[in-house]
C-alpha cells in the first residue's frame, strides 16, 4: 500500500500533498481561507522527493501556519511534518 494523496484542514486553512506513483516530485498546494492583507492566499510548493529533512522541516512549519493560523510549537509541527514525511524518498 502506498499513500498518493492527503489532505489536511485546520481552522485557517487547507493542504493537499501528493505524489504521483513513480514521481520525484511532492506537490504542496495549500490555501489560507481568510488571508490578511498581504498574505497570499494560495501557495503550491513542487519539491524533489529526495528533499533532506531540514528543508522539509521548514515547510512543514509553513504549512502548519497557514493551516493553524499561528506558528506552532516543535509538537504542532512536528505532525505536518510526519505527514509531508511520507512522500520523501
Amino acid at each position: 500500500m502506498r499513500t498518493k494523496r492527503i489532505e489536511l484542514e485546520g481552522p485557517a486553512g487547507h493542504v493537499a500533498i501528493e505524489r504521483q506513483r513513480g514521481g520525484t516530485t511532492i506537490r504542496i498546494d495549500s490555501i489560507v481561507r481568510e488571508p490578511k492583507p498581504g498574505q497570499q492566499a494560495w501557495k503550491t510548493w513542487e519539491v524533489e522527493a529526495r528533499i533532506g529533512d531540514d528543508d522539509l522541516y521548514a515547510i512543514a512549519q509553513e504549512v502548519q501556519h497557514r493551516c493553524e493560523g499561528h506558528p506552532g510549537t516543535n509538537s504542532d509541527v512536528q505532525g505536518y511534518f510526519a505527514e509531508l514525511q511520507r512522500f520523501q524518498d
